[in-house]
């Protein structure tokens, strides 16, 4: 009888010979839960969605902190599978944590039990052969709000708004400006009529002049 595993990701049973290993994390995954890699090689959804986009906000386990807040407003007991843990955080469990129970007991120190402690959550009971948790929410804890920092003398402080801009209103000119326009109108319509006189122009010979100059 051929030797059986259980997938990482998805926990289906399948023969040895029918799952492959990922070369990145080393763990048996079956067909649907595995990608190629440009060069070939066997990568599974996580750590393709690792490769992806590998930058992220907070710690590895921030999102398992923020799955936690979520479920505080619904039940005070929460049980997950590893396989689900991976997938909240988007990464795959260290070896430790599927061998030993000590990583999964309550603490001040790591990352992961940071992780449920900073949000009021601490883990009940692990079962590693079943692979699954349990964490519980302590009563009267709640999570961890950043506080927004206070004006002095505890005044609120207020945003400084801009006036309004009013609409700008159109002014009728008076009676009095309307004539004097008009005035000045006319006053270049006539100047435009008259002839136009050029600088060092010779005058017009008088009477006397003329007669002179006829003889």
């Amino acid at each position: 009888m051929p030797i059986r595993e259980e997938c990482c990701l998805c926990g289906k049973i399948l023969p040895y010979y029918s799952l492959k290993r990922c070369f990145r994390c080393k763990r048996l995954y079956c067909s649907t839960c595995i990608e190629y890699a440009e060069d070939g090689n066997v990568v599974c959804l996580n750590c393709a969605r690792r490769m992806v986009s590998p930058i992220r906000l907070g710690t590895k386990y921030s999102p398992l902190t923020r799955y936690l807040a979520w479920r505080a407003r619904y039940t005070d007991v929460a049980t997950l599978l590893f396989r689900q843990i991976e997938g909240i955080i988007g990464n795959s469990l260290p070896f430790v944590a599927f061998q030993n129970v000590e990583w999964w007991k309550n603490g001040h120190t790591g990352s992961q039990r940071k992780a449920w402690l900073d949000v009021g959550w601490h883990v009940e009971d692990v079962n590693v052969e079943k692979r699954m948790v349990t964490f519980r929410r302590e009563k009267g804890i709640r999570p961890v709000e950043k506080k927004q920092k206070k004006s002095p003398r505890g005044q609120k402080k207020t945003q400084k708004l801009l006036p309004k801009a009013e609409p700008r209103r159109r002014r009728i000119p008076s009676r009095t400006k309307m004539a004097k326009m008009v005035g000045r109108l006319k006053n270049i319509e006539r100047r435009g009529m008259m002839p136009k006189s050029y600088p060092g122009q010779l005058k017009s010979r008088s009477s006397h002049e003329k007669k002179l100059f006829q003889k």
